[in-house]
């Protein structure tokens, strides 16, 4: 697979380089923008949905709610004499279901980093193109025509425009 590295020296226009070529048919998720600064572009052109909060809040009610539950049924299943006092003790599982329930939320968060980075489903490598100091680099993957799409980004205002191949 070929990219397409175009240097620009103003995230505004990748930024319209990227409405060009999306309007163009070349899918947003095959197009990657890469600085060494932070880029503020409004409205983000490329913004990806995240899963991350749901991953949290979901893992963090089934984690919770499973130590819950275990420690409900380990207090339940050992008949101790309790004296008059209650078998549940709200204080401990009070502070067990909150602890769980924060390491649920943090293990979610993590999975989902991972799986949202790439690193779980075997991303292929992808070839990380020389940031300059200042500016953009807008990288464009598996263009059917990379001549073309060359051109049409030096047209959009890029600095400079390059060709690689994938990485094994």
């Amino acid at each position: 697979m070929e990219y397409v590295h175009a240097e620009f020296s103003r995230g505004e226009d990748a930024a319209a380089a990227i409405r060009d070529l999306a309007a163009a048919g070349i899918s947003k998720s095959a197009m990657e923008l890469y600085s060494l600064r932070p880029v503020e572009l409004d409205p983000a052109p490329l913004a990806r949905r995240s899963r991350m909060s749901l991953a949290a809040v979901l893992s963090a009610i089934t984690v919770g709610g499973g130590a819950t539950a275990l420690v409900y049924w380990a207090q339940r299943d050992y008949p101790l004499i309790t004296g008059g006092m209650p078998i549940n003790s709200g204080w401990a599982t009070g502070v067990v279901t909150f602890e769980t329930t924060m390491a649920g939320a943090v293990m979610g968060i993590f999975a989902a980093l991972l799986w949202e980075s790439g690193l779980l489903r075997g991303r292929k490598r992808v070839p990380v193109p020389v940031l300059p100091d200042r500016g953009v680099v807008l990288q464009v993957a598996g263009a059917p025509d990379t001549a073309g799409l060359a051109e049409s980004l030096r047209a959009a205002g890029a600095v400079a425009v390059e060709v690689v191949g994938a990485e094994d």
